[in-house]
């Protein structure tokens, strides 16, 4: 849908990753199935295939067609790509997992690996895939690398209060935690910033 107002647009920032995660799905490439996620969940004869490969194959599909339409279109276009940000879970995020840190980890403190690492390299590979093939039609493609910075803020999550009075009327057995979310000031501003100079270096490169 977006796609649609996409002549009127000078820069194209592209997030996502999370909901890959956590629904039970069904993937389909045209009219045929390629595989499915948490395939316990269906009574259907699929292949698990996980959510890695998906999550390729959707952020291919829209660097190309956004390259395909530019290449009909002709006018140029920025495009960064936000890396994953991590969630800060201590704990299973349905079974009570919590947040409750309020302080950043220190730089070795922490380190990006596992499932973290191997999502943000899928979206950076794709990224330089893409790279060379867009330059010839006057997009400019870029990374928003946030992730190992994301991970280091374990205190910018709205933990508890993702509603708005959890305790009001005392302590419940259960509350539900949103680690997930950057609700506190800090990690954002942080990663808009980092944009902000992105963009300036682009236009004061383009004025010259």
């Amino acid at each position: 849908m977006w796609a649609r107002d996409m002549d009127k647009m000078d820069l194209i920032v592209l997030s996502f990753g999370h909901w890959f995660l956590d629904i039970p799905s069904i993937y389909y490439e045209g009219d045929s199935v390629i595989g499915c996620f948490r395939c316990q969940e269906f009574k259907f004869n699929y292949s698990d295939i996980g959510f890695y490969i998906p999550m390729r194959k959707a952020l291919r599909t829209t660097l190309n067609s956004i390259i395909e339409r530019k290449m009909v279109k002709g006018n140029k276009i920025d495009v960064i790509v936000r890396t994953y940000s991590p969630t800060h879970f201590e704990g299973g995020w349905d079974k009570g997992g919590t947040c409750s840190k309020r302080e950043p980890y220190g730089n070795e403190e922490k380190k990006l690996e596992g499932m973290d690492a191997k999502i943000r390299s899928v979206e950076i590979e794709e990224v330089e895939n893409a790279r060379a093939k867009a330059k010839q039609f006057g997009l400019n493609l870029e990374v928003l690398d946030i992730t190992k910075l994301a991970l280091l803020r374990p205190d910018g999550h709205a933990g508890a209060y993702m509603n708005p009075f959890p305790f009001a009327n005392g302590v419940p057995k259960y509350v539900q935690n949103d680690c997930v979310h950057w609700c506190l000031p800090g990690p954002i501003d942080t990663w808009n910033e980092i944009l902000l100079e992105m963009m300036k270096k682009k236009s004061g490169s383009s004025r010259r």
